[in-house]
């Protein structure tokens, strides 16, 4: 595969959307985001976000992008299915949308962002004790999150913290339904944007994001990690 783009991180959509969602996303990018040229988005950016919409609106260049996609990153020919028009790709990496082989087991990371993918059962992974003790966080800390991938990350601070979601304070304002990787000494996560409240203190502009997991890995005591899917 010569072009190693993932069309379907570039849109921001899952690898199974439809094509209304896509062209949805499509158009939000090229104008809210105001990626056009005639926007004042800049030329490059535009002509990547064309060339994906060109492909994932075509169901037969879908269908070719998909199978080379998925044969790329598993090393294996895509399983063939009768259903013509149907997405090939149905297992991903909820974060940075890498086609994965088979549904990932209880602890293992995406092979490409390292986000915990698959999760043991809430009851075994949330036992009540620890359930408790996490629920009651209630601190600051510190926090990397990441909004496209690959990126270097930014910084931002804990505000809170339970078993289903975060809130913590950054420095740019993020879209709702956005998903984000988030890494901190506490936990690591995989994330749904839920609601960004703006901040102002000492002059500076902040905001307070709250989010919800899709997956996490929180720190137990003894410093090794359990999974759950919320």
């Amino acid at each position: 595969m010569t072009n190693r783009r993932n069309y379907y991180r570039i849109l921001q959509v899952q690898p199974d959307a439809p094509l209304e969602i896509i062209r949805s996303c499509y158009y939000t990018l090229m104008r809210k985001l105001k990626q056009h040229p005639d926007l004042g988005g800049e030329h490059w950016n535009a002509v990547i976000i064309n060339e994906a919409y060109a492909t994932l609106r075509d169901s037969n260049k879908r269908a070719e992008y998909d199978k080379r996609l998925f044969e790329h990153y598993t090393k294996k020919p895509i399983p063939d299915k009768n259903s013509v028009r149907k997405p090939s790709i149905s297992i991903f990496c909820p974060f940075c949308k890498r086609p994965l082989a088979r549904k990932a087991k209880p602890g293992e990371s995406c092979p490409s962002c390292r986000s915990p993918l698959q999760a043991m059962s809430t009851g075994e992974a949330l036992h009540h004790d620890y359930h408790r003790s996490v629920d009651r966080i209630k601190k600051s800390g510190n926090l990397r999150y990441y909004s496209s991938w690959p990126q270097k990350g930014k910084e931002a601070k804990i505000l809170d913290l339970s078993p289903k979601g975060i809130r913590f304070l950054c420095a740019e304002e993020l879209d709702r339904e956005l998903i984000v990787k988030l890494s901190s000494p506490l936990l690591k996560a995989i994330a749904k944007v839920i609601d960004t409240q703006k901040k102002e203190a000492g002059g500076k502009t902040f905001f307070a994001v709250g989010a919800q997991f899709l997956t996490v890995n929180f720190a137990n005591p003894k410093g090794s990690f359990f999974s759950t899917i919320i």
